[in-house]
């Protein structure tokens, strides 16, 4: 076999319900994305993207109590709405990007359209978009040959030894690839998914910036492609568009066909949403906004 790989995943959003219109700092999405690297090249990609932060934030950084390779540029920072104009994110976004395919990464993604009435339990959502992406990622690997495993930002800092989210995600993964016919077939991913600190993690800061690309662009064209939408509460994520393409550039998608003769592509999108919304429930809302 070839070359060795990790698949750095972060999220982006959140798997808690919400409520229309949406209350501030919630979300009517939820997206675990992130990039695959080559671990052979981790020292080099670590080092370029030090580089990067100190290029464009040396300021900031000298500002926190952080050193420069813990302080985070947060991708929910840079593609924020209030931060649409901001020339330096821009720039700083389109580097990050051209460092992903500098060092022939590819970003993989799932996205999901929560629903309102019925929503989905959060650890569930968060393990099924594992098990999706585990299995792009071992196609990936099947036609790079190479082997990989999944290093994943942390959810359970602070908790006691066996009742946070990572464990219960990692015994969800386990079950999945030791008992499930589909997860038995994932031969090329080593161990189950390994969670760190993303202070310490260089791939899962680039993998936290591209989760925030394919959250706001899902959440563009999926929610609110014509801008801000005072009824629903969504926000305008319009100028994600700008980093659509080279986003894409960098989206792993199969050579081959699989599933039903079809290829595998890199990025889903799964609709839970509900049905259309009783003409009473929309007259409520109306009257809501009638006595504001």
């Amino acid at each position: 076999m070839g070359r060795t790989w990790a698949l750095y995943l972060d999220e982006s959003g959140t798997t808690d319900a919400h409520t229309i219109p949406l209350p501030r700092g919630t979300s009517p999405l939820f997206t675990l994305a992130g990039v695959i690297l080559p671990l052979d090249r981790w020292r080099e990609f670590d080092r370029a993207y030090l580089y990067l932060k100190r290029e464009f934030f040396r300021a900031e950084i000298d500002k926190s109590s952080k050193d420069d390779t813990s302080w985070e540029m947060k991708g929910s920072d840079l593609i924020a709405p209030r931060n649409k104009d901001s020339e330096r994110n821009k720039v700083f976004t389109y580097r990050v990007l051209d460092l992903v395919r500098r060092f022939e990464g590819r970003a993989v993604g799932v996205t999901f359209l929560k629903s309102l009435r019925t929503p989905l339990a959060g650890t569930s959502m968060y393990t099924k978009a594992l098990q999706i992406i585990a299995e792009r990622f071992d196609v990936f690997l099947r036609e790079a040959d190479g082997t990989g495993m999944m290093i994943v930002d942390s959810r359970m800092a602070h908790t006691r030894k066996g009742s946070g989210l990572d464990y219960a995600v990692a015994k969800s993964y386990l079950s999945f690839v030791f008992g499930n016919q589909e997860g038995r077939q994932l031969k090329r991913i080593i161990e189950a998914p390994l969670f760190v600190d993303s202070q310490l993690t260089a791939g899962i800061q680039i993998a936290d910036i591209v989760a925030a690309l394919v959250y706001g662009n899902h959440y563009r064209e999926r929610l609110a492609p014509h801008g801000a939408n005072e009824d629903f509460g969504y926000l305008d994520y319009t100028h994600t568009l700008r980093y659509w393409r080279p986003l894409k550039e960098v989206t792993f998608d199969s050579a081959n066909v699989y599933h039903e003769g079809k290829a595998l592509f890199g990025l889903r999108v799964i609709d839970h949403r509900d049905g259309p919304v009783p003409a009473a429930d929309l007259q409520r809302v109306a009257d809501r906004f009638a006595k504001t």
